[in-house]
């Protein structure tokens, strides 16, 4: 199964890039993608954070005071900014989610949904500090928990989701030529 991100997410990985640039990374991180998803503004994930409650000004600085950093990364070479590993993982499971949600493609709520669930970015941090469970969004995105994938229909949902592997050789094919870094803050 080829992945398939919608034309909005890939939107917002143009932001993310921009975001990786602004804050002085020479990778995109998955906080990337999320402080892209804020950029963007009008989507799913904004949508979902809202309705449950949630600051997305408060998420935004929270994000840009953890990835911050002093070096800046000059324009020119935008174009040599990629996905670190994380990311690509973290969009493996965004498409998970995709597929738990019944979606053909991958939307920034699937990879907020993803954040939630797999720890190690300051995004699945802050939603932790804030008490904000996987359930809290999934239902504040208007999706029933229990049509979500995780009951007793989940066997059938997961057993068509698409195989990590594939989803790596897609991600790296659709997004980005190789995996190269000197990035001392990505490990």
């Amino acid at each position: 199964m080829d992945l398939q991100l919608s034309a909005l997410f890939q939107k917002v990985l143009e932001y993310s890039r921009d975001e990786a640039l602004r804050t002085g990374w020479r990778n995109i991180c998955p906080d990337h993608i999320m402080l892209g998803i804020l950029r963007h503004g009008d989507n799913s994930a904004v949508s979902t954070l809202e309705a449950a409650g949630l600051s997305c000004d408060a998420l935004k600085q929270s994000l840009d005071d953890a990835v911050f950093v002093s070096d800046q990364v000059p324009w020119d070479e935008l174009e040599n900014i990629n996905l670190c590993e994380s990311a690509v993982s973290l969009l493996q499971h965004a498409s998970l989610e995709a597929a738990r949600c019944s979606s053909d493609f991958v939307e920034p709520l699937h990879f907020l949904l993803a954040c939630s669930r797999i720890s190690g970015s300051y995004t699945h941090d802050w939603l932790e500090e804030h008490a904000v469970s996987l359930r809290a969004l999934v239902e504040a995105s208007g999706c029933p928990w229990d049509s979500y994938g995780l009951n007793a229909g989940a066997a059938q949902k997961d057993a068509a989701a698409p195989n990590p592997e594939i989803l790596a050789a897609a991600i790296e094919k659709r997004i980005r030529d190789g995996y190269v870094t000197d990035n001392p803050h990505v490990s």
